[in-house]
């Protein structure tokens, strides 16, 4: 029951996280992190893994942060 629960809730947090980053067009994994207090980082770091492998956003290193853009064409 639990793992479902978790599954259900990395579903969540994607959403959350995609909608975020569309409103946004651009924002940075500290400022993510800060805007969705409630999810842990590494909610955040998979949700955002999934997203950069399916090509819907962009993930560029910054000097001490990553700055995450809305991948386009």
């Amino acid at each position: 029951m639990q793992r479902h629960s978790a599954d259900h809730s990395s579903a969540a947090i994607e959403s959350r996280v995609r909608e975020l980053v569309y409103r946004e067009r651009t924002i940075t994994f500290t400022t993510l992190a800060t805007t969705l207090s409630d999810c842990r980082w590494i909610s955040l770091l998979r949700a955002l893994n999934h997203l950069e492998q399916q090509q819907v956003i962009r993930l560029t290193p910054l000097p001490w942060d990553y700055q995450i853009c809305v991948k386009t064409e």
